[in-house]
């Protein structure tokens, strides 16, 4: 709670817009996504009257559903926006041990919507959060892993959270 009170106003400060999404959802907003098909074993899957849900495993396709609930010009661009969500997954016994194999914990998390133009200096005003929250938390020895899409197997990698 104390690392929410001292984050929430900087977040607010840069723009951020924070939201909450549903911990329930209907397994279609998970197949959209793409999550369903690659992560479907390290998830809560339940059935309702014939039809499946899934406890939340990650906040992505809720935060897409929030961006593509109104239509929004490039100038409205980018949004940002931020939750503190619980997430749930399925992690098997054996594979990871202790406190890596939490089933339920919750993520600062945020994704950005721009245009192309401005991803470098959405990289940048990221980046710069980072090195606010890692130098106030009193870390100076820190590596950094940056994920990025693999444009020949785009199919195979599109849409992970």
């Amino acid at each position: 709670m104390e690392i929410e009170k001292f984050l929430t106003p900087e977040l607010i400060n840069r723009g951020y817009e924070f939201v909450t999404t549903p911990h329930i959802a209907r397994h279609n907003l998970w197949r959209i996504s793409g999550h369903y098909d690659y992560y479907r074993e390290n998830m809560y899957v339940f059935h309702i009257e014939d039809e499946e849900f899934v406890i939340k495993p990650m906040n992505c396709p809720g935060h897409i559903q929030i961006y593509q609930s109104r239509m929004r010009s490039y100038r409205d661009l980018p949004v940002r926006l931020a939750e503190y969500g619980t997430v749930y997954r399925y992690e098997k016994s054996g594979v990871l041990h202790g406190m890596l194999r939490v089933r339920g914990f919750t993520q600062d998390d945020a994704h950005i919507f721009c245009t192309r133009d401005q991803v470098y200096g959405e990289i940048v005003a990221l980046l710069d959060l980072v090195l606010f929250v890692m130098k106030s938390f009193g870390f100076d020895q820190y590596k950094v892993e940056l994920s990025v899409r693999d444009e020949a197997k785009q199919e195979s990698t599109r849409h992970r959270g």
